[in-house]
């Protein structure tokens, strides 16, 4: 069936229209919320069990979020969101006054704010360098680190216009300049692969509810397992430790593997979840996926290269873009609202109308959201 069956599973959401706003949010299938709704009915039914039902479910759900990025499984703790992942890794990595983190200037606000507190807090330099092309190269890199640059993070895809970052030279640069390297990956897993091992990323965190087609409030920390020892975290609770909860003794002694981050019960729910979106996705094929997506967002840029529409730099070099879309019509404020009346979801980032294309997108979709554009070109006289 291959990617039919994805799309036969997101029907609910396929049938009210296009959605070309996988950036923002993807759509859940039934299976998704049923998973939630069996974790809660549990709990409802007998609570305790509610704990049986989080250990069942939690280590299969690691499993496959490593197999994913090719992790081990004890790499991974689970957080709410890349919010929580990045602000986690920079309260725990040993920097210095002094010391400075480089990114550039097309960042998620998520990977800057927790920076910049550190910024505020330890004098650590957050170093916003100028984008190249859309987002951070090596380039960039030789240009603007130096001997204190202790850090280089990372989104693998910008999320205003989807420039993808080459992130094996990224990471081949910081393990030689002895920096460590933080990848965010949320506009990029579920359509596009990744290899942490490959790529050298020490830290990568992810969430579930955007291509991953997941719950809210459910995410992912992948920490290098050669790092854990010296990582203590900034929040910190019974389940960080190997001490019993009901050991008389507080014993400052954190677990030795990624759930040294957990705190406390992760979001049993939101986990139960994100399980059976990946299984929904395995079960599809993760290449299928990648392939339908970049096939179908490669087609979107080929027409709207023929209505003479600008795109985002990044969108004209394959090495480059992603399934992320981004293009500036003429008025591009009334082009959105143009797109929206005619049920094409979308976003409006930076002066860019963007659009995320997902693997159960079709060609017959990119169609109708050509014939849209050319009738908007044509009324305005363009």
């Amino acid at each position: 069936m291959g990617v039919e069956l994805l799309r036969d599973a997101l029907r609910q959401t396929v049938e009210n229209g296009i959605f070309f706003d996988n950036a923002s949010m993807g759509p859940v299938a039934p299976c998704v919320t049923e998973a939630i709704n069996a974790c809660m009915q549990r709990r409802q039914a007998m609570p305790m069990r509610y704990y049986q039902y989080a250990d069942e479910i939690f280590p299969v759900c690691k499993s496959m979020l490593a197999e994913l990025i090719g992790a081990q499984p004890d790499e991974i703790a689970f957080t709410e969101n890349v919010t929580y992942g990045i602000n986690s890794i920079a309260g725990a990595l040993p920097l210095r006054e002094g010391d400075n983190v480089i990114l550039c200037n097309r960042e998620f606000p998520s990977n800057v704010y927790p920076w910049q507190r550190l910024e505020q807090s330890r004098g650590v330099e957050a170093r916003i360098i100028p984008h190249c092309g859309g987002g951070l190269t090596v380039a960039m890199l030789d240009q603007y680190a130096d001997e204190h640059t202790r850090v280089v993070t990372v989104s693998s895809v910008e999320y205003a216009d989807g420039f993808a970052a080459n992130l094996e030279e990224i990471g081949a640069w910081c393990r030689a300049h002895h920096a460590f390297f933080v990848v965010d990956c949320a506009q990029s897993l579920g359509v596009m692969p990744m290899d942490v091992q490959r790529y050298q990323i020490d830290f990568l965190a992810g969430l579930s509810s955007k291509w991953l087609l997941g719950p809210f409030s459910t995410g992912f920390l992948y920490v290098r397992r050669e790092l854990l020892p010296d990582l203590i975290p900034p929040f910190v609770g019974a389940d960080s430790m190997q001490t019993s909860i009901d050991s008389p003794d507080y014993h400052f002694l954190l677990k030795e593997d990624a759930s040294r981050f957990e705190g406390a019960l992760p979001n049993a729910p939101g986990i139960a979840g994100l399980r059976a979106s990946l299984l929904l996705m395995k079960k599809v094929g993760f290449e299928n996926i990648y392939t339908s997506a970049w096939n179908i967002s490669g087609y979107f840029i080929e027409q709207l290269r023929k209505l003479g529409i600008i795109l985002a730099p990044c969108a004209m070099k394959d090495a480059e873009r992603s399934t992320i879309v981004s293009f500036l019509p003429p008025d591009p404020a009334r082009a959105f609202h143009i797109l929206k009346q005619n049920q094409v979801a979308c976003s409006f980032r930076r002066g860019y109308i963007r659009t995320g294309i997902h693997g159960y997108n079709t060609i017959d979709e990119v169609d109708q959201v050509i014939c849209v554009l050319k009738n908007y070109l044509r009324d305005i006289g363009w």
